[in-house]
């Protein structure tokens, strides 16, 4: 075999766990419009997402949980369906779920902090988005994930800036996007 050869066989591996994952773009799409949804109600009407000392902190985690809960039963019926696990399927599943966990950390210490934690996710999502790209090598995610890097260093650098707005911008182009791209792309599984 020659290394065009190579290179052919390797791209068409990618291909098709790039194809076996199609399934999962609508993950993204579903965190892409939850989230910019709920940082827009939270902008638009923050007198009743700030009723009480906690109905912010209750907004902005029931909701996302009860999201994981939707995703996790989606991703298991998927799982079902298709009937195997690729070796990218199954390390982009321990990455996933590692954010799971750092996100649900993230939040706690920010209780304790009394501090904002959306800088600190917006990271967090960047890297992992980023990393997922990598694996599967979908350009599209990869620019969604520098865009939602870039949101977090802009939150950092200029704090005067509307966070829910930057939020809802960060995970349109780092999720919606790249989600919607991924689903439309070639045919589905």
């Amino acid at each position: 075999m020659n290394h065009s050869e190579q290179l052919n066989l390797i791209n068409d591996a990618i291909n098709k766990a790039k194809e076996q994952l199609k399934p999962t773009s609508v993950n993204f799409i579903f965190w892409g419009i939850l989230i910019t949804l709920m940082s827009l109600i939270h902008y638009l009407f923050p007198e009743f997402i700030q009723k009480t000392t906690y109905s912010s902190l209750i907004f902005w985690t029931i909701i996302p949980v009860i999201g994981m809960v939707i995703t996790i039963i989606y991703n298991i019926k998927v799982g079902v369906r298709l009937g195997f696990e690729t070796h990218i399927g199954r390390a982009l599943k321990l990455v996933w779920g590692v954010f799971n966990i750092a996100w649900l950390v993230i939040i706690v210490l920010s209780i304790f902090k009394k501090q904002n934690p959306v800088e600190e996710i917006l990271f967090l999502l960047g890297v992992i988005l980023l990393i997922t790209a990598l694996l599967i090598r979908f350009t599209p995610l990869i620019i969604g994930a520098i865009a939602v890097v870039a949101c977090s260093v802009l939150i950092t650098i200029s704090p005067s800036i509307n966070v829910l707005l930057i939020n809802a911008v960060a995970t349109f182009v780092g999720l919606f996007i790249p989600g919607l791209s991924l689903y439309l792309s070639k045919k589905h599984v």
